[in-house]
């Protein structure tokens, strides 16, 4: 698979993207460091955490990175590698050299996270020590770019039912990531988004193929660290979408401006995962989570 040179610099230069996987009735959206070379999409992770877990059930995933007003999705099957399991090694000596320069690369693009993630490492679960990781290898299959909803500025948006501490952190993040299910795979936009009580206004740039009414879906907002996962703290917030041109006016006087094309919907929210650094935890929200 060959990408466009603006995709191809795009992926050479972010440091993060969001990793969206099925999980049951609701996608799980998590943020990852990663590295693009031969046609991957490279990250690691510790084999307690469930995306690793969830990879091995169903590979299907998505891949977002966004940046200078543009993103771009990758899709295709992830492959868990477990150098502590026969089956790991294997299949990292079948790829000869090049795991082991996808490694490399890894370590140079990522060596600011990764100085920032031993300079903490006493205060970081076991679980997440080096030698409890893994590397997930997205093998993309096709890829497609959008316009990035990456608005210059936005007013605080309170999000009800988290931790003050968090919500307050989050309040003024700009852009949001979409997800929801497209053709049997996970599928990732950036996205407006706005406070509706314990729902959230969400507006989808125009070109994209839109979700049916009533799909299961997750919004993830995050504030990124460049150096220090301990720092880094987010909310995905799982729900049903319904298109719904009512909450528009909540986007427009968020960002201060009009919204023309596209689509605006409501994600009724069911419960919501939120972490700051390795910490996570998992609320109900809203009156119709028992439905």
């Amino acid at each position: 698979m060959r990408l466009d040179a603006d995709s191809g610099r795009l992926l050479g230069s972010a440091r993060i993207g969001m990793l969206a996987l099925h999980a049951g009735r609701f996608p799980l959206v998590n943020p990852a460091a990663f590295v693009y070379q031969g046609d991957s999409i490279w990250i690691t992770t510790s084999r307690f955490a469930a995306k690793f877990a969830l990879a091995r059930r169903d590979p299907r995933a998505s891949f977002l990175v966004t940046g200078s007003g543009r993103s771009v999705e990758l899709q295709g099957l992830l492959e868990p590698y477990d150098l502590r399991s026969v089956a790991g090694m294997l299949r990292a000596a079948a790829d000869g050299p090049r795991f082991g320069l996808a490694m490399a690369g890894y370590t140079l693009k990522n060596a600011g996270y990764i100085g920032g993630y031993l300079v903490d490492l006493a205060g970081i679960p076991r679980e997440w020590w080096p030698w409890n990781r893994v590397v997930l290898r997205l093998r993309a299959q096709s890829y497609r770019t959008l316009v990035a909803a990456a608005p210059a500025r936005a007013a605080r948006s309170g999000l009800e039912g988290l931790p003050v501490a968090v919500a307050r952190s989050l309040e003024t993040q700009g852009t949001g990531f979409l997800c929801w299910a497209r053709k049997g795979y996970p599928s990732l936009a950036p996205a407006l988004w706005a406070a509706a009580g314990t729902d959230l206004a969400c507006w989808l740039p125009e070109g994209l193929g839109l979700p049916r009414e009533g799909t299961p879906a997750a919004l993830v907002i995050e504030s990124h660290h460049r150096y220090r996962a301990t720092r880094m703290l987010g909310a995905c917030v799982r729900g049903l979408l319904r298109r719904e041109e009512a909450v528009l006016p909540l986007i427009e006087e968020r960002y201060g401006d009009a919204v023309s094309g596209g689509t605006a919907l409501r994600l009724e929210a069911r419960r919501a995962t939120y972490w700051r650094g390795f910490a996570v935890a998992t609320t109900a929200l809203g009156a119709r989570v028992a439905s």
